[in-house]
């Protein structure tokens, strides 16, 4: 692979010697070769690529809005704002420019500053709604209800988009009924019964509850909190309330402990409360609490699908592998159509090489029946492959599973595995493994396999 990169520096360097030449139809192939480069995810040659042909072209602005996304997908932040700075002062198309650098604000958590980009780029296309929803999905997750209403009341002024109408409904459920029973009228195509039955509730509290719980199905989760919290302010002994609020805040990356709690304390038997707090809990390696939690729901409620899936896990992070398959096939055969149970299933007898080869793989073919254009299927497919030793079957699904998600990190990594480092092939998959997770657990698995003596 070094050798690969030294010729291609030497072959760049011919390209910027070949600047004398009054031809310029090379220019146009670096261009072509950096798209292809960046396809198959080797962005830095995609930006030295680039980089020439921005050399013989410096008013190129295309080149430049490519090396934007090159160095964007690189992570270099701080270089794709000058490129897109640059890009502006050559006279790029400046809804272009205004959609990356709301692209890389969003990259940054910056989504009240993302929200303000795209607003700028749904000025300059009236009529571009996915420029809207964009706006719109920032100002929420910024939490910013008044700009994001503002932001749906002129997207429907311009399109009359159902789209529109469903954005913007949803942001004044909790503020104007009326209002929002209108636009969900006119929302045609989009799941709107949840919303027009919550908002027939006569009881504020559990109409907010209601509300909650159909936003978290959309996963709109800054306005599934709004909801609940909603709900929780209007009756604070509302068990169920605060269970949510707390989950809700759990999904989002904070600590729904409080809540979760408090909800607890409220209800001792109610289930989802239980369930909640255990997730919590053993997301954040409380592996004892989550037991007591999931066995207490579990006695009173044993036909819940859930907690017996969630019990099955516990047991698979504890290495009780035998419990966890007793748990996790209770849970498949009580809800034989939930992948999320499959992939649980999956990851006992293909992550922890528990059980026979034919468990594994028949299990991830079954992943795969239930998902066919689920890219993580198809990985926990070419691992099983992989334990049986078809080597074959495991190339092509884990080429499928890539295909479906270049950015899947773990599909790289493991083709990685499948060709050995000590190929091309095999250090090229690891390389790309560790640029999509530089810093994260599979990175790093990537970077020791490279290491090895």
């Amino acid at each position: 692979m070094k050798l690969l990169r030294w010729f291609l520096f030497w072959l760049l360097l011919i390209g910027v010697l070949l600047l004398v030449q009054p031809d310029d139809s090379i220019t146009p192939t670096f261009i072509q070769r950096a798209d292809q480069l960046s396809a198959s995810l080797d962005y830095q040659l995609a930006a030295d690529h680039l980089q020439v042909a921005l050399l013989r072209q410096p008013w190129n602005v295309s080149a430049r809005l490519r090396l934007a996304d090159v160095l964007t997908a690189q992570r270099h932040y701080t270089e794709t704002e000058q490129v897109l700075n640059e890009a502006e002062r050559w006279g790029a198309d400046r809804a272009e420019v205004e959609q990356r650098r709301a692209q890389l604000a969003e990259q940054n958590n910056q989504f009240e500053v993302a929200a303000q980009h795209w607003q700028n780029v749904s000025a300059l296309r009236p009529l571009d709604n996915e420029a809207y929803a964009s706006a719109v999905g920032a100002a929420l997750k910024a939490e910013q209800w008044a700009a994001a209403r503002l932001i749906a009341e002129q997207w429907v002024t311009q399109t009359q988009s159902p789209a529109a109408h469903f954005a913007l409904a949803k942001i004044a459920a909790l503020d104007d009924l009326a209002i929002a029973q209108d636009h969900f009228q006119h929302a045609s195509g989009y799941a709107v019964q949840p919303f027009l039955s919550a908002l027939q509730e006569t009881d504020p509290a559990l109409r907010a509850l209601l509300l909650g719980r159909a936003f978290l199905a959309e996963n709109d989760l800054t306005l599934a909190q709004r909801a609940f919290d909603e709900a929780v302010t209007l009756n604070p002994a509302y068990a169920e309330a605060q269970a949510f609020a707390g989950f809700v805040r759990d999904q989002r990356g904070a600590d729904g402990s409080v809540w979760l709690d408090r909800a607890v304390q409220l209800d001792p038997n109610l289930i989802v409360a239980r369930y909640f707090r255990a997730r919590h809990r053993w997301m954040r390696a409380d592996l004892d609490g989550a037991f007591a939690d999931l066995n207490y729901a579990i006695e009173r409620d044993p036909t819940n699908a859930l907690i017996a899936a969630e019990l099955g896990r516990v047991y698979t992070q504890r290495g009780d592998f035998l419990n966890a398959e007793k748990w996790l096939n209770k849970a498949r055969d009580l809800k034989a159509q939930d992948v999320a149970i499959w992939k649980s299933l999956a990851e006992l007898y293909v992550g922890r090489s528990f059980g026979t080869v034919d468990q594994a793989v028949t299990t991830a073919q079954q992943i795969v029946a239930l998902a066919p254009e689920d890219a993580e299927a198809h990985l926990w497919l070419g691992r099983a492959y992989l334990r049986s030793g078809d080597r074959n079957a495991a190339e092509s699904e884990l080429k499928e599973a890539v295909r479906l998600n270049p950015q899947a990190a773990l599909a790289h990594f493991y083709l990685g595995r499948l060709y050995d480092r000590n190929t091309e092939a095999g250090r090229a998959a690891y390389e790309r493994a560790i640029l999509l997770d530089p810093t994260g657990p599979i990175g790093m698995a990537a970077q020791r396999a490279l290491s090895l003596p």
